[in-house]
């Protein structure tokens, strides 16, 4: 998962359409306007990577995802800091997730609650956690669908490649440019 920080400052153009609607809707006609230059900027933000499950993500692909939900949360319908860029599967992240609320949220120091196993590719609670931890750890990856065995097989796929890697600079090129990589930087210090 993306230990996501907004570094770019909110879009003025976000900002301007808050104040002009308050509260308003999100499926508008009006926001149709603004959607393609926001999910733009939080591609740039997020490296091209969907915030949960870190899949390769083009800027027109995928949709805006609301980490906590507009049903719950509708004053956060439009806060910057509550939004990403998340694939559009069925079957994993913000479609799987829709309503649920995460237990684990993708903000810095998240993936100190997740372990990638190099054997299988899928991933667990980290060891040394708290019981309640790893409740926390393995309901958000079920929420989210990440053991999808498409997802699992990639990952295995790239752990491969990088326990493979006999130079360490080789390993730190590889890990800059492939997806996954925050869910397999843990392999670095095995």
């Amino acid at each position: 998962m993306i230990e996501l920080q907004h570094a770019l400052p909110e879009p003025t153009e976000l900002r301007a359409y808050r104040g002009r609607h308050p509260g308003g809707p999100w499926e508008t006609a009006t926001f149709d306007a603004v959607r393609p230059m926001l999910r733009r900027q939080l591609n740039l933000e997020q490296q091209g990577l969907c915030v949960y499950c870190e899949s390769r993500l083009e800027e027109e692909d995928g949709h805006i995802e609301h980490i906590k939900s507009r049903g719950q949360h509708p004053q956060l319908t439009f806060a910057y800091a509550n939004l990403a860029h998340s694939c559009s599967q069925p079957d994993h992240c913000g479609h799987q997730k829709q309503d649920q609320v995460l237990p684990v949220e993708p903000r810095p120091g998240c993936n100190r609650y997740f372990a990638l196993s190099a054997l299988d590719g899928r991933l667990a609670p980290a060891l040394r956690l708290t019981e309640a931890e790893a409740q926390q750890a393995d309901d958000t990856v079920c929420i989210l669908g990440l053991n999808v065995p498409a997802l699992a097989w990639q990952r295995k796929g790239y752990a491969v490649t990088i326990r493979a890697l006999a130079d360490p600079a080789d390993v730190t090129a590889f890990m800059a440019i492939i997806p996954f990589r925050w869910s397999l930087r843990g392999l670095m210090n095995d």
